[in-house]
């Protein structure tokens, strides 16, 4: 009963109405429904081919992060216990070329006292701790050979453009645009960008105004290709124009083959380009960011070695997703201005020795910052290690996620040492 009473309440909290106790049974006999036969029918094709397709995802996440104080411990700064997810239905297609989709998002607090308002900002429910339920994909779709076109709210996967999904729930937007793979080996993308919805928040707001220029409305074009030169070799061009803004180019290739026998070994060049246009809302600046990085793989381990530095001019500016550079850490980006940063990571998979669905990642990122002048800040060092699991058989769709990260900055110009942890369980359907 107590507990019955106490999702009565969450449901209030999130969704802004009061439930009674039936509507609640309701809806978890709902969702027990889902979990237990949407992946039985779907295995066999039938909402695929008669009724269109359901699919989704519950998840649960722990987030911690503090500071260290003067004795050398961690002060509590940022705490959530959520749960939440998505729920997915695309229509059947309509004449082999024309279909709809629409999906579900939501997150809750779990628990007052690991979900207070002045630890909140951790990205995993709104800045406030507070739960919320958005459609965060509504599309009508169509495709024509190769090529595919969608129009309204969409997630989409691109270097500065992305859902940027580590905490509840990714970014999604509101856009208009084509892909295109008519041609073998290369993938082009076109696009107009007009809204983004923030991954901790329910509200649609122009690139612009997500970009930080207040009562600024705008959207962006953007236009992709990736080329598969090569069995080994992938190329990237990336380009996302903000009218009065900003205009971001990326490139990227990567090379992979073989340098002995059950020996592969990597290459990764990536580069951005970044700088104001038009009235430039944000002001005068121009920057750009280059990285290496070398890699290789033997019998389920990975090793990764590289670099990265940024212009002195103005640090890189990611407002719409993720840093597609990888020397992206948990806690730090690496891209302030005049930035010079080490990379190193290993991996291992343990399927190698009979534990299908585990691995471990191990990360460091060693940065350095001028010491003076109008860029100076505290350098850091963070090391991040991420433990993974995928359950299969019968629990195929779980998966467990924990990651640790600490960071050492140099207090003598001003830096604090943190950590942060992170737990997700996550399933599937």
């Amino acid at each position: 009963m107590g507990g019955c009473i106490y999702v009565c309440n969450l449901f209030q909290k999130v969704f802004g109405v009061m439930v009674g106790k039936k509507t609640v049974t309701a809806v978890l006999a709902l969702l027990l429904l889902i979990v237990n036969f949407v992946p039985a029918y779907a295995a066999d094709g039938i909402l695929d081919e008669e009724y269109g397709k359901l699919s989704g995802q519950i998840r649960s996440f722990y987030f911690w992060q503090g500071t260290e104080n003067n004795n050398g411990n961690l002060d509590k700064s940022k705490e959530t216990f959520a749960v939440g997810g998505q729920l997915k239905y695309e229509t059947p297609w309509l004449a082999d070329h024309f279909a709809a989709a629409m999906n579900l998002f939501w997150a809750a607090p779990l628990f007052d006292d690991l979900n207070q308002a002045r630890y909140g900002n951790t990205g995993v429910l709104d800045k406030n701790n507070d739960g919320y339920a958005v459609i965060g994909e509504a599309y009508l779709t169509g495709r024509f050979g190769g090529t595919t076109a969608k129009v309204w709210r969409q997630h989409i996967e691109s270097p500065y453009l992305n859902g940027n999904d580590s905490r509840m729930v990714p970014n999604t937007f509101e856009a208009y645009g084509v892909e295109s793979k008519d041609i073998e080996g290369l993938k082009i993308h076109l696009a107009w960008v007009d809204k983004i919805k923030l991954r901790d928040s329910d509200r649609f707001v122009s690139m612009t105004e997500a970009a930080g220029a207040n009562n600024k409305k705008g959207g962006l074009a953007m236009l992709g290709a990736e080329w598969q030169a090569t069995e080994g070799t992938l190329i990237k061009g990336w380009n996302y124009y903000a009218p009065d803004l900003d205009n971001t180019l990326f490139i990227e290739v990567m090379h992979k083959r073989e340098i002995y026998p059950g020996v592969e070994g990597r290459i990764r060049f990536q580069a951005v380009d970044q700088r104001d246009v038009g009235t430039g809302y944000l002001g005068s600046y121009q920057t750009n960011e280059a990285g290496l990085l070398f890699g290789a793989s033997y019998k389920g381990f990975n090793f990764d070695f590289g670099g990265t530095i940024v212009d002195d001019s103005a640090k890189i500016k990611t407002p719409w997703g993720v840093n597609p550079f990888f020397n992206m850490m948990m806690v730090n980006a690496f891209n302030r201005a005049g930035e010079k940063t080490l990379f190193l990571s290993a991996t291992y998979d343990f399927s190698q020795v009979g534990i299908d669905g585990f691995t471990t990642n191990f990360k460091a990122a060693l940065g350095s910052t001028p010491d003076s002048g109008a860029n100076a800040s505290a350098d850091n060092n963070e090391y991040n290690l991420n433990l993974t699991y995928k359950f299969s058989g019968a629990l195929e769709g779980f998966s467990i996620l924990n990651r640790w990260a600490y960071v050492d900055s140099d207090n003598s110009q001003g830096g604090d040492d943190a950590g942060q942890v992170r737990v997700r369980l996550q399933y599937n359907f």
